[in-house]
């Protein structure tokens, strides 16, 4: 029987960001998979069994929260944890709305995002 880490998914059009966090993520015990776009991801969607997505909410074509949308419209139950380095009020009520499992701005301790990833 193979054990796998849990997969979280990385959707962010900051290449630095996106290796960035893939090495943190990976560093904390999980498998990333990573996607410069929305359009990327749904291109590609990773295996069914993502333990959850983290998501930008500024990216070129499609933006975070239409996938999330996107995603909640097909029945998707991913939990998806927003990271934007844009705060906005409208943007976080729409996101909690929809029912993201977290909000962050990019500057948040990486602990934090760890802390709510591993409690998923």
């Amino acid at each position: 029987m193979t054990t796998h880490n849990p997969l979280v998914v990385v959707v962010d059009d900051d290449l630095g960001l996106l290796k960035a966090l893939g090495r943190v993520l990976r560093a904390a015990g999980f498998e990333t998979a990573t996607y410069s776009s929305a359009e990327e991801f749904l291109n590609a969607p990773p295996a069914a069994r993502a333990h959850c997505l983290v998501l930008d909410v500024q990216l070129s074509g499609m933006s975070g929260l239409d996938l999330q949308r996107h995603l909640r419209a097909n029945g998707s139950r991913l939990p998806i944890i927003i990271l934007t380095a844009y705060d906005d009020n409208g943007v976080r009520d729409e996101a909690r709305t929809a029912g993201c499992a977290g909000y962050f701005d990019k500057q948040t301790d990486v602990d934090v995002l760890l802390r709510l990833i591993h409690s998923l």
